[in-house]
């Protein structure tokens, strides 16, 4: 019994398809008209017909009762005709790892759900399976959606819970006690269930991207409530350390320390979000995947903010006034050895601060101009765990010798180890909406998931480290890569075909953006076919020698046999007959026209009258085929018309209400960036030639690296402006351009990580150095790395994280020197640096430390796009908090003493921009020898600085 299954919108067979339906076919001599006339019943109901050997579906009105049997006849005009079966004549096949099969593609309703459309059609199938023989097998796992859309849920879900994990480790290290480390880490899951929460309240979807920003925001959940837990332990810490007289309520110590840093937290929220805006202005395909990452991102972000200015302070009043560890002085362990290390740095940057800036300085300038060196790509290749292969014959081929070379190409598959299926459709199914001739194959490939493990007791070993696998020496498989480039190999030089590999979502992709399935489709557009075509081979030509370029190939718009009727007329005015009685004649001579129904027990058949095969092949039978005028006059059509034999295109492809033709291919072993720039370098002649032709004769590149360039652009444009805006905010934080542009340069610093990053994991082979001469090796290192849209975001992340991290120590500075009665020394940039160190690592630490999931998951299913950007933010930030405790210190020792002077005396300072607020209640005055460098957190109070009064006033550091 049928089934009807809810959001399913199509359902289409492919399988040995063939033109004969059971039809009576009349063949016709030669009075066409009066056959199709006279063949139609005079008593009249509607009916429809089957659809004939075109794949058109015609309305005839009546039905004959009975099929005809004999073998010639006469109509009711006398005109002889012969009634036949219409003939089987396969035009398409189906094939599964060489057996025959029959196909069947569901597409669903746009907002379906995916998964769980999938277990539906799953569950119906599987009732179905019991009820045919046992030979006959349902084949489900031939290409899914759902395995792609379940596996990179699954990859993206396990990256924010070891996210998640690697960030609870870091901070029990830095923070180095229970209590404070669970106060901070319970604000991760209430974040994250908060954020999930709102997406349900706005219908916003749980999918790979929305989880991937979660992901890469998850080790930011926790940097708020760190900022807010550490300010109110060192306020409890310092309070327990004042004679009981003095000392204040534990609440009202958490109240105003928690108060201090209000305006820090959302300060830092809005930087963040504010350099995240240009991803919602990403059209397109772009805009459709990285949208849903900045809003999950965001959200994430805001929902922290909220449990930090909510939950935390709370939580902390729970655990921390009654700590043992608020007694104690020393600080942890890890951070003792921390400070000891830099220390010895900061002495050393210090002294010789003009040669460590003037160093940094030569290394960013060299990383950051390497950029421009690199190559560049629209997205990163999806892992998706099926090949598509377009395999494609010369026009007019028959489809047997299509289904022998696609056999052929079947076998050369299968012999790829990786390889698990192979299915294929040779020819268009009925009612397929790809209009495929018999010429064209399609493929599609199921490939291993995993690949084999390596033989020998050293790797079975390896295998018993949980986290041996990250690094993949349990595995011996290819990369995907290398699995395509063998498929390509194998089946590329098979005679007269023409091969096109893909994915089967990528395959769409490019088709959405150039209307061909390849990557690169450079498009000639003019008004006479043949120039078109000329164009087209000279662009193929030069195109061929280009290195990285695969698959390369010419639309098919070739030479085909063609009968051309040229209407005389004036002879055809004069009988009353209008060109199109004459088309309307030829076309049912040759294609057949459906005048009727024929009943045949209980079954319907088609009545098509047409010619026979001979007489369609000569013009002479065509030229006597019998017209009747208005008028009842009977003439022959070559008295009105000239048939001619003659060759024109087998299709006609228009755009921008023009003709036009494409020649398109892939690209393999280089980036798309640098391949397109040489093909239009090699297409220039082509170009200027083409401008010369009378018209309007040009080329126009289409593909990915188009919408790769308009996203990078959009990117440019709005992360300078994102900038513009972080300096505004931060010259409104610190009250200080001068202090904001000193903040500023952590973007280098970052940027310099994130390019030296990229270019440690993306090496060269040494073969490839090697075939260079040794003063190009740098050259050849930098173009070895492509920078797709991903990175872009991922450099555009940094801005804001790393700005945000920035403001702590110079802030600081500015603190001590204001309120703590330090003067500009050397003594007191030692002092804030070590005093802001914790806060420092702890923020910085859990930030890129979160991402090591994302990391470890390169190339795998639902990770594509998230680990080009994981890897950008990762590299900036591990350089820049490194480099912050070097150049920051000695950028503001060498133009520090400017900021100071012009500052005002009541200032906002950094440190609300997520820094760690220090109170200092009463200070205790402390002494250090001229040549030590003393990490006191007190200083006796200058004279002219004015000083707190009561025993509690807050001090912002």
């Amino acid at each position: 019994m049928p089934v009807r299954i809810k959001d399913v919108a199509d359902v289409r067979f492919g399988g040995p398809v063939k033109r004969g339906d059971g039809s009576a076919w009349v063949k016709l001599e030669p009075d066409v008209n009066a056959a199709v006339r006279e063949s139609q019943p005079h008593e009249h109901t509607e009916a429809a017909a089957p659809a004939h050997s075109h794949g058109e579906t015609d309305h005839a009105k009546g039905r004959h009762d009975e099929k005809p049997e004999h073998d010639h006849d006469k109509d009711q005009a006398g005109h002889k005709h012969d009634a036949v079966e219409k003939p089987d004549e396969e035009h398409a096949t189906t094939k599964i790892s060489g057996g025959p099969a029959v196909i069947m593609t569901v597409q669903k309703q746009p907002n379906a759900d995916t998964l769980v459309l999938d277990r539906k059609i799953d569950d119906v199938l599987e009732s179905l399976q019991k009820e045919l023989p046992p030979d006959v097998v349902i084949e489900r796992r031939i290409f899914k959606q759902a395995d792609f859309i379940e596996a990179a849920v699954h990859n993206v879900t396990e990256a924010v819970r070891d996210g998640a994990l690697w960030v609870i480790v870091v901070l029990f290290l830095l923070m180095g006690n229970f209590r404070t480390s669970l106060s901070s880490l319970t604000s991760m899951p209430l974040s994250i269930l908060l954020t999930l929460l709102v997406f349900h309240w706005f219908g916003i979807t749980i999918n790979t991207m929305t989880l991937g920003g979660i992901a890469v925001a998850i080790g930011d959940l926790v940097d708020d409530s760190i900022v807010d837990i550490e300010n109110i332990y060192r306020r409890l810490k310092e309070n327990r350390q004042l004679p009981l007289g003095q000392q204040r309520s534990a609440l009202d110590v958490i109240y105003d320390a928690s108060c201090e840093v209000r305006n820090s937290i959302v300060y830092a929220t809005l930087i963040v979000i504010l350099v995240m805006f240009p991803l919602f202005s990403m059209a397109g395909l772009e805009g459709r995947m990285f949208v849903p990452l900045g809003v999950a991102y965001i959200t994430s972000l805001l929902c922290s903010l909220i449990v930090s200015l909510t939950f935390t302070p709370v939580f902390g009043s729970v655990l921390l006034p009654n700590a043992k560890l608020l007694e104690e002085e020393a600080d942890p362990l890890l951070l003792r050895w921390l400070k000891r290390l830099d220390a010895a740095v900061l002495r050393f940057t210090l002294r010789h601060a003009t040669l460590i800036l003037s160093f940094v300085a030569v290394l960013v300038t060299l990383s950051c101009t390497s950029i421009f060196w690199m190559g560049g790509e629209f997205l990163p290749p999806f892992n998706e765990g099926t090949l598509t292969i377009s395999l494609r014959m010369e026009p007019g081929t028959s489809l047997d010798e299509s289904q022998r070379v696609a056999a052929r190409a079947e076998r050369l598959i299968l012999d790829v180890p990786e390889v698990l299926s192979v299915s294929r459709r040779t020819g268009r199914a009925e009612l397929d909406e790809h209009a495929e001739g018999v010429n064209s194959s399609e493929i599609d490939v199921r490939l291993a998931e995993h690949s084999p493990p390596k033989p020998g007791w050293g790797y079975a070993a390896l295998r018993l480290i949980p986290i041996a696998h990250l690094w993949g020496f349990d595995s011996v498989g290819r990369r995907r890569e290398d699995v395509i480039a063998d498929v390509r190999d194998r089946i590329s030089n098979i005679p007269g075909a023409a091969v096109n590999i893909g994915q089967p979502i990528s395959h769409r992709l490019d088709h959405m953006m150039s209307g061909v399935r390849a990557q690169i489709a450079v498009k000639v557009f003019g008004q006479d076919l043949r120039e078109l075509r000329t164009a087209a081979y000279d662009i193929q030509e030069r195109m061929q020698p280009i290195p990285g370029i695969v698959d390369l190939q010419i639309e098919p718009q070739v030479e085909i046999s063609q009968v051309r009727l040229k209407v005389k007329r004036d002879e055809a005015a004069r009988y009353g007959l209008a060109p199109g009685d004459v088309a309307e004649l030829l076309e049912t001579a040759y294609k057949g026209q459906v005048v009727s129904q024929v009943l045949d027990e209980d079954r319907y058949f088609g009545l098509v009258v047409w010619y026979d095969a001979d007489s369609r092949s000569d013009p002479d039978v065509i030229n006597e085929t019998i017209l009747e005028t208005p008028s009842g006059r009977r003439v022959a059509l070559g008295q009105v018309a000239e048939v001619l034999d003659t060759t024109g295109p087998n299709t006609l492809n228009r755009e921008h209400v023009q003709r036009r033709i494409v020649v398109f291919c892939n690209v393999q072993g280089r980036d798309l960036a640098s391949v397109v720039a040489d093909i239009k370098t090699a297409l220039a002649p082509v170009e200027e030639n083409l401008r010369k032709l009378p018209g309007s004769y040009y080329v126009e590149y289409s593909g990915q690296f188009e919408a790769q360039q308009e996203a990078n652009r959009r990117l440019a444009i709005l992360g300078t402006l994102s900038i513009l805006g972080v300096f505004l905010l931060l010259c409104k934080a610190l009250d200080s351009w001068r202090a904001a542009l000193q903040v500023l340069v952590n973007i280098p610093l970052a940027a310099f990580g994130s390019v030296v990053t990229l270019l440690i994991v993306n090496r060269p082979e040494w073969e490839t150095l090697a075939a260079a001469p040794w003063w190009d090796w740098p050259r050849v290192w930098v173009s070895t790395t492509s920078l797709s849209v991903a990175h872009w975001v991922g450099f555009i992340t940094l801005i804001g994280v790393v700005s945000r991290n920035g403001i702590m120590m110079i802030s600081h500075y500015i603190h001590l020197m204001q309120h703590e009665g330090e003067a500009f020394s050397e003594q007191m940039i030692v002092r804030g640096s070590l005093e802001r160190l914790a806060p420092v690592m702890m923020t910085a630490m859990t930030s890129f430390i979160g991402l090591l999931p994302l990391l470890f998951g390169a190339g795998q299913t639902g990770k594509e796009i998230l680990y080009p950007l994981a890897l950008v933010v990762f590299g900036g930030m591990l350089t820049s908090t490194i480099l912050d405790q070097v150049v920051t210190p000695a950028l503001f020792f060498k133009f520090g003493r400017k900021v100071y002077e012009h500052a005002p005396a009541t200032i906002m300072t950094g440190s609300e921009l997520a820094t760690v607020v220090t109170v200092a209640a009463t200070p205790a005055p402390t002494t250090a020898a001229p040549s030590e460098i003393t990490t006191a957190t007190t200083e006796p109070a200058a004279p002219d600085v004015p000083q707190s009064e009561g025993p509690m006033k807050p001090s912002i550091q």
